[in-house]
């Protein structure tokens, strides 16, 4: 005797899981051969990257902290570090524009 209503009960959470996995995993970007990822400090984000090329400096305000924007340029890619009390919040990488690209615009 089974009963069937235990997993009908877990099959919406795991339909849920499958469809959003970014909830799942941690986010994290490539620099050189090394992984930052959210969470590290910012003393690490430098051992691993070096100085960034540009630091955006956020005021923080009644509803949020102060936040700094990291900017690291590569032959490839941007990457860009959201950090927080010095630490990496939220982590962005896109493709680098080529001379022409930003000619174009």
């Amino acid at each position: 005797m089974s009963t069937p209503a235990l997993p009908m009960k877990i099959l919406p959470l795991l339909l849920a899981l499958l469809l959003c996995p970014t909830l799942c995993c941690a986010q994290s970007v490539m620099v050189g051969k090394r992984l930052i990822s959210q969470g590290d400090t910012t003393s690490r984000v430098r051992e691993i990257a070096g100085t960034p090329d540009k630091i955006d400096k956020i005021p923080g305000d009644a509803s949020s902290p102060p936040m700094e924007i990291w900017t690291y340029r590569r032959k490839e890619n941007v990457v860009v570090l959201f950090v927080v009390d010095s630490k990496v919040v939220h982590t962005q990488e896109k493709p680098a524009e080529t001379s022409a690209t930003a000619d174009a615009s």
